[in-house]
């Protein structure tokens, strides 16, 4: 260890926060005095440590970081003085507050509730590492700032997953948005409290039905289905990988599929995941890994190509078994993109030049359910095209392993120089292949669906066609179906009517 490092950690000795203390000691004997002129880092974060202790609550779980202007050793340090100083402060506290705890889980435990209320703030952009610091908060009071308009919180409508009350009075946003409430409420699904009013009971939290999803929560800004036929494949197919695989290769593949699966051991990781990495970890893979950068023998080469029904299911029994996030309760960890490409090979041999298909690639994680039960993050690429017993066969199938990278980069907001728009000559948005009006977007349309059909019990596929039918107006879709419901087939209900 380096001489000038020493200081600091013995410093620490006895230091206490939430509950935990810590003790270091020099090898060989007791901590000893350890005298030594403080750099002005470790003077900034002695200030950032005190700030939290004297803020944060361990009773209640709650940190206050109100009005942190007025805070008196703040303005003694005069922090909020000078940009340049202001900017850092919020980050520099979310950090060390993060390296007061061993794992990320310990410090969601330790703090359930923050308040950043009187603050000035007009957007989130210089608080906006709370989100990644406190991932699983419950309670979260932005009260008496000066957001004003909703925009001013989009950074956070897909974060926070398990919050439960939120308090946003006192903003310009009352006033200027009335309708803000039901937007905010969408953007939360276990919100139970706005503003102190309930919006949720614990029933609609317990007993929610899975939204219509239109195609997906979470996808690229192409996406191209028809008939659904994409999203039934991506639905059916890893929950099917996951279950039962030789039933999923009867399925869906046949004589002439192709499998490979290879190792990227060069991926980025996530800086957030403390999982150890381990010697060792690929060897249940490794085996089979057709990387082609690493596996150069034309022979090595042609025996990590399977090809075939027996092939597939048995290179699929040789693969650790697997659990995947739900599509629906966790579609945040997933990314989904489809297109339709021409030219799939015709199983009937009818086409020479081939049938309409489906390009589909998939990037998500998953966990192992045997032995080392590591998380992973994955990379999985389908050709599909018409045959099978389901109708849909896969032509090839392409799987990518690599250590865990988070889902960071599926957040719209990350992507660098994205504002919402597709750019010129690419796929048109989920939103224009929907043809949904201003101001419906994805989710927004999904709840539409959803109470639509929960409503007058016809099935989704006609609760949607309604809504279409009447631009998405709620309250026209109602009265278009009480003027043909005697009319409907008896299919378009999900219980008979």
């Amino acid at each position: 260890m380096a001489s000038e490092d020493v200081g600091p950690l013995v410093r620490m000795n006895n230091y206490s926060w939430a509950g935990a203390n810590i003790g270091i000691e020099r090898l060989g004997g007791p901590v000893q005095d350890a005298a030594q002129p403080s750099s002005e880092a470790e003077k900034t974060k002695a200030m950032l440590r005190g700030v939290l202790e004297r803020r944060y609550n361990a009773d209640t779980k709650f940190l206050d970081l109100s009005a942190l202007g007025q805070d008196e050793e703040l303005k003694t340090q005069k922090i909020f003085d000078a940009k340049s100083t202001a900017s850092k402060f919020f980050p520099a506290m979310m950090r060390v507050l993060e390296l007061s705890f061993d794992k990320p889980e310990e410090r969601d435990t330790a703090i359930t509730s923050v308040s950043l209320a009187n603050n000035d703030l007009q957007d989130l952009s210089a608080v906006s590492t709370l989100s990644q610091t406190l991932t699983k908060l419950h309670n979260l009071d932005l009260s008496n700032n000066k957001y004003e308009k909703l925009s001013a919180l989009h950074l956070w409508r897909r974060r926070f997953y398990h919050l439960q009350h939120l308090i946003l009075t006192g903003n310009p946003l009352e006033q200027n948005e009335p309708n803000y409430v039901a937007e905010v409420v969408e953007w939360y699904p276990n919100l139970r409290m706005l503003n102190g009013i309930q919006v949720r009971t614990e029933e609609d939290i317990a007993n929610k039905t899975k939204p219509a999803v239109i195609p997906f929560p979470i996808r690229s800004p192409i996406f191209q289905d028809e008939g659904g036929i994409a999203e039934s494949f991506v639905r059916t197919f890893f929950a099917g990988f996951d279950s039962d695989r030789a039933a999923l290769v009867a399925h869906y593949y046949d004589d002439q599929s192709d499998f490979s699966v290879s190792v990227n051991t060069q991926a980025p990781r996530d800086p957030a995941h403390t999982a150890t990495t381990e010697k060792q970890e690929w060897d249940q893979y490794i085996k089979l890994s057709r990387n082609l950068k690493k596996i150069q023998q034309l022979p090595a080469r042609q025996t990590r190509h399977f090809r075939g029904t027996k092939a597939v299911s048995d290179t699929f029994a040789t693969l650790p078994k697997t659990r995947h996030p739900d599509l629906v309760s966790e579609a945040r960890k997933w990314m989904v993109e489809a297109k339709m490409v021409p030219g799939v090979p015709d199983p009937n041999g009818q086409s020479a030049t081939g049938v309409d298909g489906f390009h589909i690639v998939i990037s998500g994680e998953f966990g192992e359910v045997e032995g080392a039960q590591k998380k992973r993050s994955f990379d999985r690429t389908f050709i599909v095209g018409p045959g099978g017993p389901s109708g849909v066969r896969v032509v090839n199938d392409m799987l990518t392993i690599r250590a865990y990278g988070g889902a960071q980069a599926f957040e719209p907001e990350n992507f660098e120089g994205w504002n919402g728009e597709v750019p010129a000559g690419s796929a048109p948005a989920p939103e224009a292949i929907l043809q949904l009006p201003a101001g419906v977007n994805v989710q927004i349309a999904e709840q539409m669906v959803a109470e639509l059909s929960k409503q007058t019990n016809m099935t989704v596929p006609y609760s949607k066609d309604c809504l279409d039918q009447v631009g998405w107006e709620f309250p026209k879709a109602l009265e278009a179906f009480a003027s043909v419901r005697a009319s409907l087939p008896s299919d378009a209900f999900m219980q008979p009517a």
